[in-house]
């Protein structure tokens, strides 16, 4: 079991990679090492039952389909404010040896597991940087290129978002990276991409082909 510290924004605007430029010089400026590490798609699918009981309850079940690599994660929300997401994180990687059924009794208590089907997909061409400072944290800087789709019905919704994640380091340091990511264009996120893919791709949403 680990824990995930997170920044999330949601990007508004015509030239979204204009923005990304942007936030790569101003977080030099604050004195910040940012190296390039990957740009790859994955693709996630989300499981929950019929009443939405994960969704509910603040959490989240996906497998992620990363090249070759695919992982099963159970997220558990302990408090988000402002954008700013701490989760509990329980991860399988699917193989031989892997018993899945066993790692979600574990961590899915009282869910019905029979029941499971797929109730989001969200694919995702994401562009990674690892953001760094000396006694200043570690972070993964992630702009992410997204489309949500509801599998039952085919809506979609498209949008990009940008991630700053916690590998080292303290909420403050956290902080100290968001104050340098301030611009007009980012607005904090206050849901997850799940919570998004569902409320996006619902009828009546804000679909879009």
């Amino acid at each position: 079991m680990g824990t995930e510290l997170e920044q999330k924004y949601v990007v508004e605007s015509p030239r979204p990679w204009a923005v990304q430029t942007r936030l790569l010089s101003q977080l030099s400026r604050a004195g910040y090492q940012v190296s390039f590490l990957e740009e790859k798609p994955q693709r996630d699918t989300y499981f929950d039952t019929p009443g939405e009981d994960i969704l509910k309850g603040g959490g989240s079940l996906r497998l992620r389909e990363k090249g070759k690599k695919n992982l099963l994660s159970v997220k558990a929300m302990v408090r988000s404010e402002g954008g700013t997401f701490l989760r509990r994180e329980d991860e399988l990687v699917l193989g031989r040896e892997a018993d899945p059924m066993a790692f979600l009794r574990t961590y899915l208590p009282g869910v019905d597991l029979e029941s499971l089907t797929p109730t989001a997909v969200v694919v995702n061409r994401r562009r990674t940087y690892e953001v760094s400072r000396t006694a200043g944290g570690r972070f993964e800087l992630a702009f992410d290129d997204v489309c949500y789709r509801d599998p039952a019905t085919g809506r979609e919704h498209r949008e990009r978002q940008v991630e700053l994640e916690a590998l080292s380091g303290t909420q403050a340091d956290l902080a100290r990276v968001v104050s340098a990511l301030r611009l007009p264009e980012l607005r904090p996120a206050s849901e997850s991409k799940y919570q998004r893919a569902v409320r996006l791709t619902a009828a009546g949403g804000p679909a879009q082909g």
